[in-house]
């Protein structure tokens, strides 16, 4: 049935929307996510690199040139780690980007679908209403002799002679 056929595509439509909003809602909390993990680790291995430098500093608190020299290779690698941050949080958001833009394509040819099936429907729904006018006004209408349809017109009654002229009411 062509009313079915395109409510199914309607609906079908609507949750293929909705699936590419819940896929990017999705994507956004793994990368959330990566990005909290990583800011974890960053943290647990600075944490641990600066026992370690007390822990050397306590061990020998008058060796002043392996202590800067500790100092310096702690300091050398929580910049590497903050780079790495950075850059894995600038890949994320470029992921993001073309994420969104896939998403905003599914969602606009899941909304065409929609409109279209909308479209299909509404026209099939109106075609099977004018049939039924057509039809009940066929069965209802005096046929004319040259084959066109005549046309209806209100029985008349003894009561209610049909005038000419218009009804004019007079003034109070």
């Amino acid at each position: 049935m062509a009313g079915n056929d395109a409510s199914t595509k309607f609906f079908d439509a609507l949750n293929e929307g909705y699936d590419a909003l819940i896929d990017a809602i999705r994507a956004a909390n793994d990368r959330g996510h990566r990005v909290s993990i990583a800011l974890i680790e960053d943290a647990q291995r600075g944490q641990r690199e600066a026992v370690e430098l007390t822990r050397k500093w306590i061990e020998s608190p008058f060796d002043v040139v392996g202590l800067s020299g500790s100092v310096i290779d702690t300091a050398t690698k929580a910049q590497s780690r903050s780079l790495e941050v950075a850059r894995q949080w600038f890949g994320e958001m470029a992921d993001a980007q073309q994420e969104s833009r896939q998403v905003l394509q599914r969602m606009v040819s899941a909304s065409r679908g929609a409109g279209e099936a909308a479209v299909s429907g509404a026209r099939g729904f109106f075609t099977r209403a004018s049939e039924v006018v057509q039809s009940s006004t066929q069965s209802t209408a005096t046929p004319a002799g040259d084959g066109r349809r005549g046309t209806r017109e209100p029985a008349r009654t003894a009561e209610s002679p049909r005038s000419a002229e218009p009804a004019t009411e007079e003034p109070d």
